[in-house]
């Protein structure tokens, strides 16, 4: 009998280790699904964590996650855009510099509602921005509330919007000062002696001047207004002596009364790639403007050359120049550098302004350089292909 212990023991530890195997089976297979379930949530949490730092590092407007106090705990790539690098850890105003964004944070804070203002930063750049601020919901275990702040740059829009308002304004004033005359000399007229001709005909001719003053500046915002709409122009290769050669010709009068010189200083074989019409527009108003600017005596000087980037022309003066302060706004709308001369002479101010947009349009760039009482040197580079033409145009 004792000779059967061992073994009576053995087959009970068996026994007991059988039992405790299939209880370990149905123990797994009853948590089997509930850990399938845990590793299916992983997955999908996982997913979702993916899927919002793609979004936020997609966004265009700056998203930044700051505390109660207005520290910056995290960031998304327009927001370093916005604010500079290394913003983590500090605050909003040390950041910006608008205290007005700490009092919308701070009022956000206290209502725990959303929040939102057209703010001006003057740090790291000056800037525009729509601010909108969010209360974040707070876990339990969480240490303080957090706040969603959403920033989008709106000084393009802001300039753009104040570009079209100085736009009306100044079509506006163009428009009033010769409908003023038109109607001023219109009511002289009436109150005219009926047998004084001289007089009659003093009156109808300046009503005559101002109304082609009207009709030279309706005709120029046309094309203007074409021009920015920046369509491709369908362009070709054009001998370019043969049009500077006809357009000088056209305006031998000017030339005359002003008493200047034109030379022509351009290869009878030099070829422009460009849509003709307006090509010869591009150069009709250079060279009409280096007329009128011109001191008598002076001389006009065309020239064009091949450089990297293109066709070069360039169109020179002897005249009256430009102020320094005044280039970087003489290609803008209805721009004069001196507005009495300017009408004087019969311009709109938005001769130069087609210019640049025409340029552009076919892909090029104009330039300008001018020294006070000494000259101007106005100029522009088109490319030499149609397809840099498209790819310059789409670019800029």
């Amino acid at each position: 009998m004792i000779g059967w212990l061992p073994w009576l023991l053995v087959l009970a530890l068996g026994i007991a280790v059988t039992v405790l195997m299939v209880k370990l089976r149905r123990l797994e297979e009853q948590t089997s699904p509930i850990q399938r379930r845990c590793e299916d949530l992983s997955a999908e949490l996982q997913h979702y964590r993916s899927l919002l730092h793609y979004t936020m590092e997609s966004l265009q407007d700056a998203v930044v996650l700051v505390t109660a106090e207005g520290t910056i705990v995290s960031a998304n790539p327009a927001a370093s855009r916005l604010l500079g690098k290394g913003i983590l850890g500090q605050t909003l105003l040390q950041r910006t510099l608008c205290y007005d964004l700490n009092l919308l944070l701070t009022r956000c804070v206290q209502t725990m509602r959303p929040q939102h203002a057209e703010l001006r930063f003057p740090h790291p750049h000056p800037r525009t921005v729509f601010v909108r601020i969010l209360p974040l919901p707070t876990a339990p275990q969480a240490a303080g509330s957090n706040y969603l702040v959403v920033m989008t740059d709106i000084s393009e829009l802001r300039r753009l919007e104040q570009i079209r308002s100085d736009f009306v304004a100044n079509v506006s004033h163009e428009l009033r000062t010769p409908l003023a005359s038109i109607r001023a000399n219109a009511e002289a007229l009436l109150e005219s002696p009926p047998d004084d001709p001289a007089i009659q005909q003093k009156f109808l001719n300046t009503i005559v001047q101002q109304t082609e003053r009207l009709t030279r500046m309706t005709d120029d915002l046309l094309v203007l207004a074409k021009a920015e709409a920046r369509p491709i122009p369908q362009t070709q290769e054009i001998h370019l002596s043969g049009v500077v050669h006809s357009l000088v010709e056209q305006l031998r009068t000017q030339v005359e009364e002003a008493q200047v010189t034109v030379v022509i200083d351009v290869p009878e074989d030099f070829v422009v790639c460009a849509q003709r019409d307006q090509l010869e527009q591009i150069l009709w108003n250079l060279i009409d403007n280096a007329i009128k600017y011109n001191r008598r005596g002076g001389q006009v000087r065309i020239q064009a050359r091949k450089v990297p980037e293109g066709s070069e022309v360039v169109v020179e003066d002897t005249g009256i120049g430009i102020p320094n302060e005044h280039l970087e706004r003489i290609f803008e709308r209805f721009y004069r550098v001196d507005k009495a001369r300017s009408r004087a002479k019969g311009g709109t101010g938005l001769g130069l302004s087609i210019v640049k947009h025409l340029v552009e349009a076919h892909g090029g760039r104009v330039w300008v350089e001018s020294e006070l009482n000494v000259g101007s040197r106005f100029g522009f580079v088109l490319p030499d292909s149609r397809t840099e033409s498209v790819e310059n145009a789409a670019a800029s």
